[in-house]
């Protein structure tokens, strides 16, 4: 443990373990109710540093009650160390069942020269049973909220629960729309059924509103502490209560959802001033002051439709903004630097996201938007400027062939055989590498046979007049030059195939994604798009070698 006696933990996972020490009634608190078969919506592995989540394992596995056993049979001993010791004897059991079934670090833990480690574990687990801990136990599932927020939703900015999407257009009168949709939920939660499915993934959320979807961070925030994330104000107990009133459980939800947007700036408040400023401003208070008076029957002009309003002013005008967003990131991430497989791993996760968008969006109630159905297929990305990298290796192409002239049974080995006629970019070089493949090694040697089926081939698909100027000349070079065998060189022309590829599904996307198309229409041609890369990535992913310099320490580009 360094950097202190906690390890530089969060404070909120902290919290969580100094809830469940003073007060074991606390675990009830993280327990979802609302499935049919309860259980614990906070997991161990949730817990950014091990160490928390091993105590939290302990906890769940035995070591609350036996917390309660040693406190009753030692009513006069310090009531934290008794339970710090509770609670290494079953860290002390876990660590030992982890060691049985192979643990290498377990069972470096379990070592007598690691007494350091166990001893430090124990005074921080003492100081966080004391009653003089900074936390309020009552607050453990926001705190437990935070925490799962933030393993699930990494983002630069420390302790963020999620980040939305790129920026997308944005007004009051849209702002003012989604709110009608939360309020119309808290002015009634039965209504949250209409957003319930049954998604093909069983990690993904049953609700095919997420808080992505939203506009604004606020309404994002709020939609999250409201329906979709862990322990939600419309699974509270006051939320179902027959007996309160609409007043009283608007306001038990509304109270519970201030406190998590508290919770939320205070824990990024070390690295987003602005979040400093709204805990300093009073501005959740605010938020759930103007909830209060919005959640009236009248806010909403039909709450009925909610579902609808949803579909409409939430989800479909974010499509776009999260097609872009996906189309951005597989370029962001440095195509000229990744190898193959990771590139047809982004790729995949890409194909994947979309997947799920549409079954999002299918999932939702249909609508009468208007939306411009004419074609406006994107046409793949322009190529680079001179000094970028762009791609193409017309020069590798050349030599490429010459080298397959040469000795045109490489066609039958790996590296070679993986080459494909979209691995060359001149039309010439394309048509001459079909032919040199449809021929015997004999015949590709031969000049007459070799220009005939370039003709052939290029007739019959009705392709533009080629070069044969430059078809002879790489004909000739064969007959005069010597060049290497085809391996290092078709790998490479196979990566700037699957980089090219990459770059062109990205830019059709997001050029897609700027035209006023129908979501469901958009979704469906990126999804091509990436499909089609994605494809070609793992058709030559196992062709990932090392390539020439100039592509190596290049940044990702933009076409």
């Amino acid at each position: 443990m360094n950097n202190g006696q906690y390890g530089a933990a969060p404070q909120h996972e902290l919290n969580v373990l100094s809830a469940l020490l003073r007060e074991r009634s606390s675990v009830d608190q993280l327990v979802d109710w609302n499935r049919p078969d309860p259980q614990y919506w906070l997991r161990a592995d949730h817990f950014e540093t091990a160490w928390l989540g091993d105590v939290y394992q302990a906890l769940l596995t035995g070591g609350l009650a036996e917390i309660e056993q040693r406190l009753l049979a030692y009513p006069h001993a310090d009531p934290a160390q008794v339970t710090a010791d509770a609670v290494m004897v079953r860290m002390r059991t876990l660590y030992q069942q982890r060691a049985a079934a192979g643990d290498l670090s377990a069972q470096a833990a379990l070592n007598p020269s690691e007494y350091q480690y166990w001893a430090a574990v124990n005074s921080a687990v003492r100081q966080m049973a004391r009653p003089s801990w900074p936390a309020n136990p009552q607050q453990a599932r926001h705190d437990a909220y935070v925490t799962v927020r933030a393993a699930s939703h990494p983002s630069a900015i420390e302790n963020v629960p999620f980040e939305l999407v790129r920026a997308r257009g944005y007004d009051n009168e849209a702002r003012h729309r989604e709110l009608a949709v939360i309020v119309a939920i808290i002015n009634d939660p039965a209504r949250a059924a209409e957003f319930w499915y049954t998604p093909s993934s069983p990690e993904a959320s049953p609700y095919w509103l997420q808080p992505q979807d939203f506009g604004d961070p606020v309404t994002a925030e709020i939609w999250d502490a409201l329906v979709t994330g862990p322990d939600p104000a419309i699974a509270l107990p006051a939320a179902k209560d027959p007996s309160l009133t609409p007043q009283q459980r608007a306001a038990a939800m509304i109270r519970h959802i201030t406190t998590r947007l508290d919770y939320n700036d205070y824990h990024r408040s070390t690295g987003d001033q602005a979040a400093k400023d709204r805990l300093d401003a009073h501005v959740n208070q605010e938020i759930g002051t103007y909830l209060a008076h919005a959640s009236r029957t009248g806010f909403s002009p039909n709450p009925g439709n909610v579902g609808r309003y949803a579909v409409t002013f939430i989800l479909d005008p974010s499509i776009p903004a999260a097609v872009e967003d996906l189309a951005g990131r597989v370029r962001d991430y440095g195509l000229a630097d990744a190898s193959l497989g990771q590139i047809g791993l982004d790729l995949s996760t890409t194909e994947y996201a979309l997947s799920q968008l549409g079954e999002r969006l299918d999932a939702a109630p249909a609508t009468l938007a208007s939306y411009d159905m004419t074609d406006r297929t994107a046409k793949p990305a322009p190529e680079q400027t001179e000094g970028q990298p762009s791609y193409t290796s017309p020069r590798t192409e050349r030599r490429a062939l010459i080298s397959l002239l040469q000795d045109p049974h490489q066609l039958a080995h790996r590296p070679a055989r993986s080459l494909a006629e979209q691995d060359f970019t001149r039309p010439e070089h394309r048509y001459l590498f079909k032919a040199i493949k449809s021929l015997p090694p004999d015949s590709a040697r031969n000049a007459w046979f070799l220009g005939n089926q370039v003709r052939a081939l290029a007739r019959n698909d009705g392709a533009p007049p080629l070069d044969f100027q430059e078809l002879n000349n790489i004909y000739r070079e064969s007959q005069t030059t010597n060049v290497p065998s085809a391996g290092k060189m078709a790998s490479h022309l196979v990566t700037m195939t699957v980089r090219r590829t990459a770059r062109d599904a990205s830019t059709a996307a997001q050029a897609a994604a700027q035209k006023n198309l129908d979501p469901r229409t958009l979704i469906e041609r990126s999804r091509d798009q990436f499909g089609q890369a994605t494809r070609e990535a793992l058709r030559y992913h196992a062709q990932s070698v090392p390539e020439p310099s100039q592509y190596g320490t290049q940044q990702a580009h933009t076409a």
